[in-house]
């Protein structure tokens, strides 16, 4: 598989007894974390496997606290949530047109090994140094890396490693638009709850897996999914620069209310100038790039009332989307549990579903608008 020179350790990784080590060097950084190449150890399935480290920087963390790692926890949780789901709808919707589904890399989290950042010479500690936090220059390793830094594990992707969509509306020109659709799709599966978006990672034939996704809140709240959740002015910017497809089809979008004239010019001048470029933004610049008080981004998150709505009324659309959820939980039910008797009750479905799946949450059960029972009669 192959392995990179490494100097430093991590702890155990949970009760698995699989730990990595990774390069002095590390290859990107963002506004938390540095990223670093390494290996697995530890367990003979795993040994010498390549492996992707993320040392959550020291500002970042001493601010955040374990906040800072368990936001990433839950953006991946929620993001994998939808993919599931999606999976199911378009199977159900698109059997052989479109046939690749969705997957997100799980991360794993630990400490660095303390002893490992270095060494002694007699009685004296003599420091390493690494790459330092800027290009190009040289630094103390505890100055980078800090003694006991938190780490996000997550393995290698082998081929090419592509930005399919950033979380201000960029869509790649060659193979965004499914990721793009996906994005679109958990806007509507959680109600309005969340986006997925800033999809990243590799494609093969049956599959896209992408790793680190920025998750949009359509909450009160701006950064509750890490410093790339753009909030409610994120997920208006994708719509505003998404183009629908096929796989688009009966989604619902955002309409938006309980705002006055002049936090419309405010939302406006947030919106606009945030970056359409391919690299991700985070939310601290929601202010510096539009020159808006961060306070005041922060009350017209809480402020603006977005209701995901359907695009079109038409009757026939409706009852194709309303005839494919049913189909979609037929064939999950009868995976998991056998035939589905179509005398079943809406909330044994949903139970059943529940039981069997259970990182799903019931507003994305009810997301796939299955008809309940006076419908069906």
């Amino acid at each position: 598989m192959g392995s990179y020179p490494a100097s430093n350790k991590s702890k155990e990784i949970g009760l698995s007894r699989t730990r990595v080590e990774f390069e002095d060097d590390w290859f990107a950084q963002g506004a938390s974390r540095r990223v670093y190449k390494g290996t697995f150890h530890g367990i003979p399935e795993k040994e010498g496997k390549r492996c992707v480290v993320k040392v959550y920087k020291e500002e970042w963390y001493e601010d955040a606290k374990d906040y800072a790692w368990k936001v990433d926890d839950l953006a991946y949780r929620k993001a994998n949530e939808m993919a599931q789901l999606f999976n199911m709808h378009h199977t159900a919707m698109y059997p052989t047109s479109i046939n690749r589904k969705i997957e997100f890399v799980k991360p794993e989290f630990t400490r660095v090994d303390a002893h490992a950042t270095n060494y002694f010479l007699g009685l004296f500690p003599y420091y390493r140094t690494v790459k330092g936090k800027l290009a190009f220059t040289r630094d103390r390793v505890t100055n980078v890396i800090p003694s006991n830094a938190s780490l996000l594990v997550e393995r290698y992707l082998e081929g090419d490693y592509v930005k399919f969509t950033s979380n201000t509306g960029f869509v790649d020109p060659e193979n965004g638009a499914l990721p793009a659709a996906f994005s679109h799709f958990t806007y509507h599966a959680s109600e309005g709850e969340i986006l997925v978006s800033d999809l990243q990672g590799v494609m093969s034939d049956t599959r896209y897996t992408f790793t680190d996704p920025a998750v949009l809140s359509g909450g009160t709240e701006l950064g509750v999914y890490g410093p790339t959740d753009l909030g409610k002015f994120g997920i208006i910017r994708f719509f505003k620069s998404h183009s629908c497809n096929e796989l688009c089809k009966g989604l619902n979008k955002p309409q938006i209310f309980n705002v006055t004239r002049g936090e419309q010019v405010v939302m406006d001048q947030i919106v606009q100038n945030m970056s359409g470029k391919k690299s991700s933004t985070y939310t601290y610049q929601l202010s510096t790039s539009s020159d808006v008080p961060k306070s005041e981004v922060e009350q017209l998150q809480t402020k603006i009332e977005l209701e995901a709505i359907p695009e079109e009324s038409d009757s026939d659309v409706e009852t194709e989307y309303h005839q494919s959820g049913l189909q979609q939980i037929d064939s999950a039910y009868t995976t998991l549990h056998g035939e589905l008797e179509f005398s079943t009750t809406i909330d044994q479905i949903k139970a059943s579903i529940s039981k069997s799946m259970p990182d799903l949450t019931s507003s994305s059960i009810h997301s796939l608008r299955i008809l309940s029972d006076s419908d069906s009669d």
